[in-house]
């Protein structure tokens, strides 16, 4: 029910902040090889993978404005608390106090140029809990003023019988879905947070889009073969 303003729908209101049609007004990326966690009192969620690629993402998007330095608001939103707390404490800091450069991470939505959604659920049987809420989907789909990034494992979402499953079967005949693997950058994340989570063997499965590349088969030998056993 929600139309564009005229002033939205021209081509003059684009922006790309970063290259790569992954990096384009809307995109959903599917990270398959996350895993979520309950937290430790058992209350919120949290996905490290979905975390690692969030930092990288936000490092890029600093990178490429410090050469412009023109004004930017960036909000990484989730619903879940565990989340959020883990998103903070790994940037930490660094972007506070920064001038025309702002960075939130929240649950509460609000309106910024470049919105991050991090739907964290991912396990096979697509039960996703309060995420699947249509009225906190639709505000946070409607918080990005130029660029809407979703994240979140597409097989979970699409078999979860919500509105996450239109919304991906959307991106994809939309030409918008991606694997956040096919960015060589990004693949090199997933690997590195596998690694560091000790969740390597969570590559060698039948799921794991990741390993089903041939590329990242071969460095996943070379770079990582002492960590899976050889």
């Amino acid at each position: 029910m929600i139309l564009d303003a005229p002033s939205v729908i021209c081509k003059g209101y684009e922006r790309h902040y970063l290259p790569g049609t992954m990096f384009g007004p809307y995109s959903f990326r599917s990270i398959c090889d996350g895993r979520e966690e309950v937290d430790s009192v058992g209350e919120s969620r949290k996905n490290m993978v979905e975390v690692a690629v969030i930092v990288k993402i936000v490092q890029d998007l600093f990178k490429a404005w410090e050469g412009s330095r023109e004004k930017l608001t960036i909000g990484i939103i989730s619903p879940y608390a565990a989340q959020v707390a883990t998103v903070q404490e790994k940037i930490g800091r660094k972007y506070e106090k920064l001038k025309n450069f702002s960075l939130r991470v929240m649950l509460v939505e609000g309106e910024e140029d470049i919105v991050i959604i991090s739907t964290v659920r991912s396990d096979s049987g697509g039960s996703i809990g309060s995420l699947s809420n249509p009225k906190h989907c639709n505000v946070a789909l409607t918080r990005a003023r130029h660029c809407l990034w979703i994240m979140g494992n597409d097989k979970t979402l699409s078999n979860s019988g919500s509105c996450w499953e239109m919304i991906v079967q959307d991106a994809k005949d939309r030409n918008c879905f991606f694997y956040a693997h096919e960015d060589k950058e990004i693949a090199k994340v997933l690997l590195e947070a596998k690694k560091e989570l000790g969740q390597l063997d969570d590559l060698l499965n039948g799921d794991s889009v990741l390993f089903k590349s041939a590329r990242w088969k071969v460095y996943l030998v070379i770079n990582l073969g002492g960590h899976l056993g050889n």
